[in-house]
């Protein structure tokens, strides 16, 4: 069954595992045989592609970005005071904004860990493949789509994609988006929660940096409220935050963060259920994050979190100069571009590269950022480019930065401990921790070339803290989403009290919990839909570049900057879609969760396609065609 999907990962790269002879090409297809040999990475320098990424991506966002914003989604053609955050501000959850405020939680909150995570794992496939998706990828799909997102919600009142189905596509598939999102911030809280819960009791050392945010946020924000600079504030606060790393390093309070008190009771319990003290404590915390005004904890804390990006990656650059000029400008790359032998249970470079870098590319959860979180503090519609367009290129950046951290002479000393670390099993115990490491160890390697002072552990530390923090802000982030959500389908029906704002949260946050909580006190029970998490996160960009190529047809706007990417995504995720359900489908133990969920995924992207296609159908056949643009007036 689905023969074309099942062949060896040694053949997706045209060199037989056994004789050498040429096997079956890139996409698996046995009609298309070539003769390709896998290229080293000693042909190629850091350096080199370091500089020459930058360069793309700057471009991308200079010039194509401007296009995008001014022909294809006309910004600047709306009065600012007309924007949500102006004509519906509350001082809760639509305040005007600053842009460089902004721009940092829009930022901090789509990459998370996943421009991390997801590239760290990629180059097992090789280098070459990785870069070029984040690169082309994140300039030519996910910062359109990301603007769209954005630039769409603004015009209707910071109503999310997901209920603007109804004016746009179809009251008939408004519900079922709106579920479908739901069930995935269900599962990114409930995974999130168990993985920084899992992170705290590793990395005891890293506990004291990451809660010791929390009040310097509300400082930072209180002082700001003042009138005071909150980028002066915010980097004083993540100064004491660095200072923390260094306390929490040592012996009596890194045994107190692990709860190692010795024989007392307390501690014992404790020590014994440190996963679940910890899964509490960040539902508490994500349960007020969410309904405190933004201005007083989102924001500063997005705020110290961008100084830390920003921090990181200059320093992760500096790195990298330092040890280019001191090799003679050629920091070998020791990985091979194309790997010709990835772990044997890997599944096909395509189309699951595409799945595997998300964040970084193009990811379905910048949508509900985009259109529930940022486009009710967008203070200006001329903003909406550097936010959207701008935040999408700068995450595919981080992206290039940590392929190169992973794939360099500073992280691994040669092609063959490379290939030894990265020859761990696809899936399984320690296979994603394997690949982390690569990340840590090379970027640690890479800021103490240009800070020789700090000890790699206290460097490898600050890595960890930083990855902590983003997927801290996407776990609160996406809690007030997922409030919004509930909030959107309460009020369709009618049920106003389930509209609350404490209401709605209690339900976002129990729900979560009650899915980490159910496989035991370990907070693994999210993980019983994760593997599919991928598959459903792009699945969500598909549905989302229907809405937007719907919207820009009915608006008589140019199409084909949404509609080729959406036509892309329909192939590479249709394709690891069937791909995955034919693998649930002949599993010994059928996964009916995850089955039901990617099915349920399936059908809704094969509807929203078709309504898609009606609606532009009739929008062709008639002259005047109302759509809901901008501001949520009706226009003909």
């Amino acid at each position: 069954m689905l023969a074309p999907l099942m062949y060896s990962p040694h053949e997706m790269v045209g060199v037989s595992p056994r004789d050498g002879k040429p096997a079956r090409c890139l996409l698996g297809c046995p009609a298309l045989e070539t003769t390709l040999t896998p290229i080293q990475g000693g042909s190629m320098n850091v350096t080199t592609l370091a500089i020459t990424s930058a360069v793309v991506l700057w471009l991308g966002y200079r010039y194509y970005g401007s296009w995008i914003a001014t022909r294809v989604y006309g910004i600047g053609e709306v009065d600012d005071q007309q924007l949500p955050s102006h004509s519906r501000e509350n001082g809760v959850d639509f305040v005007p904004t600053r842009r460089s405020i902004l721009f940092g939680h829009h930022y901090v909150t789509i990459a998370g860990a996943g421009p991390i995570v997801g590239p760290a794992v990629a180059v097992t496939w090789g280098w070459l493949p990785a870069l070029l998706w984040v690169v082309f990828g994140s300039i030519l799909i996910g910062a359109v789509h990301d603007l769209g997102a954005l630039v769409l919600s603004t015009r209707n009142q910071g109503r999310s994609i997901g209920d603007l189905c109804a004016e746009i596509l179809s009251p008939r598939v408004r519900w079922l988006f709106l579920i479908f999102i739901l069930l995935a911030l269900w599962v990114v809280l409930a995974v999130f929660a168990f993985v920084i819960a899992s992170l705290f009791v590793a990395r005891p050392e890293s506990i004291l940096a990451v809660w010791i945010e929390i009040p310097l946020a509300l400082l930072v924000g209180w002082q700001w409220m003042r009138g005071q600079s909150m980028a002066l504030w915010g980097a004083l606060a993540l100064v004491v935050m660095y200072g923390c790393i260094g306390i929490g390093s040592t012996e009596s309070v890194r045994s107190l963060a692990a709860f190692d008190w010795g024989e007392n009771s307390a501690g014992v319990w404790l020590a014994e259920n440190a996963g679940l003290f910890w899964l509490v404590m960040l539902f508490g915390y994500a349960w007020i994050a969410s309904v405190l005004p933004v201005q007083k904890l989102l924001q500063p804390r997005d705020a110290i979190n961008s100084h830390q990006l920003f921090l990181a990656l200059g320093a992760l650059l500096a790195g990298l100069l330092v040890l280019s000029v001191t090799g003679g400008w050629q920091l070998e790359v020791v990985a091979p571009a194309i790997n010709p032998n990835p772990p044997a249970d890997a599944p096909l470079l395509f189309p699951f590269l595409f799945i595997t870098i998300a964040c970084g590319a193009v990811s379905g959860f910048h949508c509900m950022v985009a259109s529930g979180t940022t486009s009710k503090q967008l203070a200006s519609e001329q903003d909406a480019r550097s936010i959207g367009f701008g935040a999408m290129v700068l995450e595919g950046g981080l992206a290039v930065v940590v392929i190169l951290c992973c794939i360099s002479a500073a992280g691994f000393a040669s092609g063959e401990e490379w290939a030894a670390q990265y020859s761990a099993e696809w899936v399984g115990k320690g296979s994603l921790l394997a690949r982390l490491s690569g990340f840590i160890d090379g970027g640690a390697a890479f800021i103490g070339a240009a800070l020789p002072f700090f000890s790699p552990q206290f460097l490898a530390t600050v890595i960890t803290v930083v990855i902590i923090s983003f997927a801290a802000t996407t776990m609160d982030s996406a809690t007030r989403i997922q409030r919004y959500v509930i909030q959107e389908l309460a009020e369709s029906i009618g049920w106003k009290f389930l509209a609350r704002r404490h209401v709605a949260t209690a339900i976002a946050v129990l729900s979560a919990a009650a899915l980490a909580l159910l496989a035991g006190k370990d907070g693994k029970g999210g993980l019983v839909l994760w593997p599919i998490f991928g598959v459903t996160n792009q699945l969500l960009a598909s549905l989302t570049l229907v809405v937007l190529t719907t919207w820009q047809a009915r608006r008589r706007r140019p199409i084909l900057p949404t509609l080729i990417p959406l036509c892309f995504l329909t192939v590479t995720v249709g394709w690891a879609a069937i791909s995955q359900m034919d693998r649930l489908l002949n599993a010994e133990s059928i996964a009916w969760p995850q089955v039901i969920v990617l099915g349920f995924g399936m059908l809704l992207q094969l509807w929203m396609l078709l309504e898609g296609l009606l609606c532009i159908r009739r929008s062709k056949e008639c002259d005047q065609d109302p759509v809901v643009d901008p501001l949520g007036v009706v226009h003909s």
